[in-house]
Parts: structure tokens; C-alpha cells; sequence
């Protein structure tokens, strides 16, 4: 049984149950859409058991050098599903985050999600500016900033509008406690500037806003939302 595709499966059929009936309704298509896949029942999917109580870490598959929003946009999705992030280095930065297992295997699914569909949308509109002669310096971080802070203002929304949302995903006092008593040998600056691209910098922000987890299918199955580009 592949417990990676369970995992993805269990996340869908949580945001299935969320207040917002189109989000609900989309994630519970795509839960089904797996199950049918994978020939595997819901009873299977109830039998199988992430540890929610175990506080561990887990490095991702996300790494950066000059990337730095990669850092940002991982902060911002460990604070909302009560997550911590560190860096592993070695060469390169691994971003790794540290809470419950069954929250870091939703902060895994979502930051690799985001990442693809930040750099997919990139790759288009460097091309695009290429082809027209236009300069790509600084399109990258421009792009991404604009998208987690739309990310952010769509993570705000949802805890105005859904005050247990705020409650369910804060960290809770073990997961703080245990993150302090960890020792780190030195930290990492991960501040990035904006750039001064206006028009890419709104088409992530727009994007970000936009953002869904329940987009995601399954591994090789993603069409993110970020395809339009700006003239």
C-alpha cells in the first residue's frame, strides 16, 4: 500500500470538510478521483494511520542558494498548519520543517506544490520576456514575492472568515517547546528585496490569492493555475 498517496488522499478528504463549499467540493472530487485510480477503498484510507501525536522533523525536497523566497514561502506555510522550518546545509539549503507528522506531511504536499507552480509560471514569462528582448533580471523574485503575499492576504481571509481555522492549525504548546530546546549551529539570512517588476510582481500576487491545494490530483497530475501571462 502506498502510504504517500494515502497521505495525499487523507489531506483531500480533510479539506473535503472545509467551509468553503466550492474548496470542499473540488477536494472530495480529486479524493475520489485517487481512490479510483489506486483501487483502494475509504475503509483502507481510514485503517491507515499517520502518528498524529509524533513530533519530528523532515527535510523536504525543496532546496535553494539564491532562491531565497523559497524560505519565505515555506515560513509562511509552516506558521498556518502549525509548523516550524530550519535549513540543512550543506551546498545547497534544504528546507526542513518540524511539528506533528500529520501536519508536516501537509506542509510537504503544499510547499512542493507551490514551488512547481511558482516556477512553472516563470519559466513562461522569462521565455515570453526573452523572446520580445525584454531583460528577465529580477522577474524570478519579483514574481514570487507577489505570490506569497497573495498567499498570505488568502491565508488571512480564511481565518477572518473561519475563526477555527486560526485555532486548528496554531502550533501547540509541545511543538514550541520542543522546537526550543533544539540547538542550531548558526542561522541563515533569508531576506529577499523586490526588484522593481511591477507587472510580474501583480500576476504572482493575483495567483497566490488564487492558490489551492485541492488543484493538486496527484504526483505528475498537476496543472497549476499561474498559466496566463501578462503583455
Amino acid at each position: 500500500m502506498n502510504g504517500k498517496i494515502i497521505e495525499k488522499i487523507k489531506k483531500l478528504l480533510s479539506l473535503s470538510e472545509s467551509s468553503n463549499q466550492h474548496e470542499a467540493r473540488l477536494a472530495m472530487l480529486k479524493a475520489q478521483e485517487l481512490l479510483v485510480k489506486h483501487k483502494l477503498s475509504l475503509r483502507e484510507i481510514e485503517d491507515y494511520k499517520i502518528d498524529s501525536n509524533k513530533i519530528k522533523d523532515l527535510a523536504s525536497n525543496i532546496t535553494f542558494t539564491k532562491a531565497k523566497w523559497k524560505a519565505i514561502l515555506a515560513g509562511l506555510i509552516a506558521d498556518n498548519f502549525g509548523c516550524y522550518i530550519y535549513f540543512k546545509t550543506r551546498n545547497v539549503n534544504t528546507i526542513t520543517f518540524f511539528g506533528r507528522e500529520e501536519d508536516i506531511a501537509v506542509c510537504n504536499l503544499v510547499l512542493e506544490y507551490a514551488v512547481d507552480c511558482i516556477e512553472s509560471t516563470i519559466k513562461r514569462i522569462q521565455y515570453k520576456y526573452k523572446k520580445a528582448g525584454y531583460s528577465t533580471k529580477g522577474v524570478a523574485n519579483d514574481y514570487a514575492i507577489g505570490f506569497i503575499k497573495g498567499m498570505t492576504e488568502q491565508f488571512d481571509e480564511q481565518k477572518r472568515t473561519n475563526q477555527e481555522w486560526g485555532l486548528v492549525l496554531s502550533k501547540d504548546k509541545e511543538v514550541v517547546d520542543a522546537y526550543n530546546k533544539k540547538v542550531f549551529k548558526k542561522s541563515i539570512n533569508t531576506n529577499t528585496r523586490y526588484k522593481g517588476n511591477s507587472n510580474v510582481f501583480n500576476q504572482g500576487h493575483k495567483d497566490g490569492k488564487k492558490f489551492s491545494i485541492s488543484d493538486k490530483i496527484s504526483e505528475g497530475e498537476t496543472q497549476c493555475r499561474g498559466d496566463r501571462l501578462m503583455g
